[in-house]
């Protein structure tokens, strides 16, 4: 289906849904969804326990490292699957030295295609992880790059994370870091009143089995968003206490909801259009790297 025709069919479906959302305040506020953990995680998955398995807190081993400079205060994640190298040479061509002296520019991938190896050694820039690059391990590879930052680069205070089908705007990006700010907090597009999706063709379809509720609770849209230190290792510390839902976002929603990290909302992030942006990015489908670099000619021109 056309991404118009799936935005607009969105739009009209979904409408009902969301006011319906909008009236669960509890899951509009800001606030903590319950003052007590489990207590919170409960009320999220009634019929739900922790995966008693569950190894998303655990560091995956590290296939390739990028070189970062000594000491950096944050660095940029670009998500990319292994075989994207067209995706990720469209960014080493085009905005990547603009923003690497704001925060260094790291490609983060897991296994699976071929090897990365010859590609790493050229630019060292490619940071990749031994587990299956999926869609539904998207999870896992955020657990996986707050486990490096907090493991192995004590001078990180801040973590920026796009995907690999975005524009950054480095000008914009550089008003907002470093931050004021303290504690633990995400900053990023933060969605409110949202239903869980019902339609299985979708790729952002969950199973009641999976969540009952039809609502979310307020989340950071996973395609760019600025986490700080303290919130990585509150989520990192939390998602083996919370049952597994293959929705990035929607799982990190979920945790802060009941940990007390405080989500920020910025109008800068996932816009698709380019006023007054700090990361472009289309939701409704992935923009091939031509088309992207030609929105990049015409804005950088």
């Amino acid at each position: 289906m056309h991404s118009a025709t799936v935005a607009n069919y969105l739009e009209r479906s979904l409408l009902p849904l969301r006011l319906l959302c909008y009236t669960q305040n509890d899951l509009l506020s800001s606030k903590p969804f319950r003052s007590d953990l489990s207590t919170c995680i409960q009320k999220h998955f009634p019929n739900r326990s922790p995966d008693p398995k569950c190894a998303l807190s655990v560091m995956p081993r590290i296939l390739l490292r990028p070189t970062l400079p000594k000491q950096p205060q944050r660095v940029l994640f670009i998500r990319t699957a292994p075989n994207s190298i067209d995706y990720r040479n469209f960014i080493r061509e085009t905005w990547k030295s603009q923003v690497d002296p704001i925060a260094p520019v790291v490609f983060v991938s897991a296994s699976g295609g071929g090897s990365l190896a010859v590609e790493a050694g050229q630019y060292e820039d490619l940071l990749q992880f031994d587990f299956d690059d999926s869609y539904h391990n998207l999870s896992l590879k955020m657990m996986a790059i707050y486990g490096f930052v907090l493991n192995e680069l004590p001078s990180i205070r801040e973590i920026v994370v796009s995907n690999d089908d975005t524009i950054v705007n480095s000008t914009a990006l550089a008003k907002l870091l470093p931050t004021k700010r303290s504690g633990s907090w995400m900053l990023g597009k933060v969605s409110r009143g949202y239903p869980r999706l019902f339609m299985p063709w979708l790729p952002w379809h969950v199973p009641g089995e999976m969540y009952s509720n039809l609502c979310y609770p307020r989340f950071t849209q996973g395609s760019s968003f600025i986490l700080s230190r303290e919130g990585a290792e509150l989520l990192l510390t939390n998602v083996c206490r919370t049952p597994f839902v293959h929705l990035d976002d929607v799982m990190m929603g979920i945790i802060a909801s009941c940990v007390r990290l405080h989500q920020v909302h910025h109008d800068g992030f996932d816009k698709h259009i380019f006023n007054d942006f700090v990361v472009y990015h289309y939701q409704y489908s992935r923009h091939s790297p031509q088309y992207l670099r030609n929105l990049w000619n015409s804005i950088s021109t």
